[in-house]
């Protein structure tokens, strides 16, 4: 099965803001399980690497990721 890498970045970018804005962890855990129990990788690919962002970024950091994905798009 081959992933897109478009909609992995939306999901990703997605459960960014998600965190940013103040989710929790286990509310994105909530998340990767529904998706997962949809077959839907893409999203799952996403909030994955967003996970992984998050151990290592401060809330600021998360926001420039952020914004820079914002300017590629726009």
């Amino acid at each position: 099965m081959k992933l897109h890498k478009e909609k992995v970045q939306e999901y990703y970018i997605l459960a960014l803001l998600d965190l940013y804005d103040g989710a929790t962890i286990s509310e994105l855990e909530e998340a990767l399980e529904f998706y997962e129990d949809a077959e839907m990788y893409e999203a799952c690919a996403g909030i994955i690497k967003a996970f992984n962002e998050s151990k290592y970024n401060t809330l600021e950091n998360i926001k420039k990721i952020i914004n820079e994905e914002d300017t590629k798009i726009n």
